[in-house]
């Protein structure tokens, strides 16, 4: 066993173990546990011991979590949805555990998951975005996890694709995630379809993937206006990093191939900038629920993890 990895949500925990060959082994995801910090770090601190029992080596520890972290990742400067406020995580669990411990953003880690099973490339720009409750993200250059001076970096749900769109939670208007996130796609679906006549109070997010895969007209409507907001954002990210390639993660990826094709599709509309057509490759995420995990447990075995 080389690393164990820990994705710890807002109401799930997933954690698994990765070997030398690279492989995810022992996944586990189960229903976040408890919020009280104390608690969940003895749970966590169990969990660790029991894989780690009879092994002959000390693996390094990943943590992914949805939170604002400090800019050196040992902290936990605010985790909304379990009410945490400035906790030393990476410490805490170090100390817990007496295992080498690293912490990351949750996109940053999935990002990584993905960009390990993709054979992580060691040049180029590599980005994939989680759409989800809102839009994360995660940027690799070079090999290297970009982070940022402030551990902003791969904020891209927060790239401004229409000045004069909705109101986001941010303060600004049009972000992408207004319009790509799980919550937007839904929600967009939702209104079209009463619109139509269709009673729309218990539809959910795999009634939106179902009906889009049936062909319902209002339901690509939606896809489509994510899929411009989604291209519009690559168009930008081409002027700074130039990516070979962005990945569709999150739970709205599981619209599939009608999301995938909607997107390539206004990617490859594009303007072009000068002479050249800017055009990533665009997959869906292959790793699931398994991305957290295995890109938390790979960046705890990186000697530079991020920039």
């Amino acid at each position: 066993m080389r690393a164990i990895g820990v994705d710890i949500g807002g109401t799930k925990l997933a954690i698994g173990s990765v070997g030398h060959s690279g492989q995810l082994r022992d996944f586990e995801l189960t229903p976040l546990p408890t919020k009280h910090y104390d608690r969940l770090i003895a749970h966590i601190t169990a969990r660790i011991a029991e894989l780690t029992d009879g092994s002959a080596n000390r693996p390094a520890v990943g943590i992914a979590m949805a939170a604002w972290l400090s800019p050196d990742r040992g902290d936990v400067v605010s985790a909304v949805s379990l009410g945490w406020e400035r906790r030393q995580l990476r410490q805490d669990l170090a100390r817990s555990t007496g295992l080498h411990t690293v912490l990351h953003n949750d996109a940053n880690a999935a990002a990584w998951g993905e960009y390990v099973l993709a054979g992580a490339p060691s040049e180029g720009a590599f980005v994939m975005l989680t759409l989800g409750t809102d839009v994360g993200g995660g940027v690799i250059c070079d090999g290297r996890l970009i982070t940022g001076a402030s551990g902003l970096a791969g904020e891209l749900g927060h790239l401004q694709v229409d000045s004069t769109g909705p109101a986001c939670v941010c303060g600004r208007r049009g972000c992408l995630a207004v319009y790509a996130s799980g919550k937007a796609i839904l929600a967009g679906a939702v209104e079209r379809g009463r619109a139509a006549g269709l009673d729309t109070s218990a539809w959910t997010g795999p009634d939106v993937a179902a009906r889009a895969n049936a062909g319902d007209t209002a339901v690509l409507t939606v896809i489509d206006d994510a899929a411009r907001a989604i291209a519009l954002a690559c168009g930008q990210l081409a002027c700074v990093i130039d990516p070979h390639t962005v990945v569709l993660g999150g739970g709205a990826s599981a619209i599939g191939d009608v999301l995938l094709d909607a997107v390539r599709k206004a990617v490859a509309r594009i303007e072009p900038i000068g002479p050249v057509h800017p055009r990533p490759h665009i997959s869906l995420a292959r790793a699931g629920n398994r991305a957290g995990v295995l890109g938390a447990a790979e960046l705890a075995v990186q000697p530079q993890p991020g920039l």
